[in-house]
């Protein structure tokens, strides 16, 4: 457990016992955490795997001691952009949802695509019988239909991320892998100089801030009208597009309602410089302007390591001086 965060001083708790049976807390319901032999699907539903794909995420999922199910149409190259239709990548999601011996769906990239198979899946089953899904990018949409039906979810690496040097740890699988373990109770995060310090409670939403603008005012949206707690995230946007975007949540009533926010990895963001500040300024400066407490460093997104979240999870979120604790509930 301590070579997982070697080097980052983010210290993961370990739970005192796994539950066994499906959890239900204020209306959210939370699937059961994995034990060896379990069945994991791996699909894609957005942008198309690249020509030559590493399969030893594979061995690696293997390794676990899980059982691996591939999507039909995972390495499927026929359609532009996607790997098959929408309506094919749906299918493969949807058989995954279907089979009662899947206990999680591990998304295998992000790019684009995912609110495109909506149209095509019964995700209500899933609040009787709930299955982990994971991913995070243009997942975000996953994971937002999944809080409108009241069902936690994990916001972590995906299998193509998966280091493929057998040699060096991969942090990231591994806090995945604790993940769906149960084995995640909390984070330590050292300080950051903006963060706002003080102390929130709610469910923990978000992904990232490009989609959890797009589904602004969608029917998948969660107007956050229960106590909620913002993570948010970027890769390759312009400031200015991040201030619209934030903009845009503000206007919208979302922002105002937020308890507190949780600041991933924002990456390469262009024209800083133009704009007169950088982006982590830009954010602390809306925190300011709402009062809440905000908590920058988190280690989660487009960028190594990027280390898992329970979406829809209640957490209480600590920012001092010190440092900052996240702990889930």
């Amino acid at each position: 457990m301590n070579r997982l965060f070697c080097g980052i001083s983010l210290f993961v708790a370990l739970c005192s016992a796994v539950s066994l049976s499906a959890h239900s807390c204020d209306s959210m319901v939370r699937p059961l955490f994995l034990r060896e032999g379990d069945t994991v699907a791996v699909v894609s539903i957005s942008s198309k795997l690249p020509k030559k794909v590493d399969r030893q995420f594979i061995r690696r999922l293997e390794s676990w001691g899980l059982t691996v199910q591939l999507g039909e149409h995972l390495f499927c190259r026929d359609t532009g952009w996607f790997a098959t239709t929408d309506c094919n990548r749906a299918a493969d999601l949807q058989r995954a949802i279907d089979d009662p011996s899947v206990k999680a769906v591990l998304f295998c990239r992000g790019g684009y695509g995912a609110i495109r198979t909506l149209d095509y899946l019964c995700l209500d089953s899933l609040r009787r019988h709930p299955k982990w899904f994971v991913g995070f990018s243009d997942l975000t949409v996953m994971h937002y239909a999944l809080l409108k039906r009241g069902i936690e979810s994990i916001h972590g690496a995906m299998p193509l991320e998966f280091l493929s040097d057998t040699t060096v740890t991969d942090s990231s699988a591994l806090s995945l892998r604790e993940a769906l373990w149960g084995r995640l109770e909390s984070y330590w995060i050292p300080p950051h100089p903006l963060n706002r310090v003080g102390c929130a409670r709610g469910r923990l939403v978000g992904g990232n801030l490009s989609l959890v603008e797009a589904v602004n005012g969608t029917d998948i949206d969660d107007p956050l009208e229960t106590p909620s707690i913002l993570f948010i995230e970027e890769v390759g946007e312009s400031i200015y597009r991040i201030d619209r975007m934030l903009q845009t949540l503000l206007r919208s009533g979302k922002l105002n309602r937020v308890k507190a926010f949780v600041v991933g990895h924002f990456t390469r963001t262009m024209h800083e410089k133009e704009w007169g500040q950088q982006v982590y300024e830009l954010i602390a400066a809306y925190a300011d302007r709402l009062g809440v407490p905000v908590l920058f460093g988190f280690p989660a997104g487009h960028s190594y390591p990027n280390y898992s979240l329970y979406m829809g999870r209640e957490i209480l979120l600590s920012v001092t001086p010190e440092g900052g604790l996240l702990e889930f509930l």
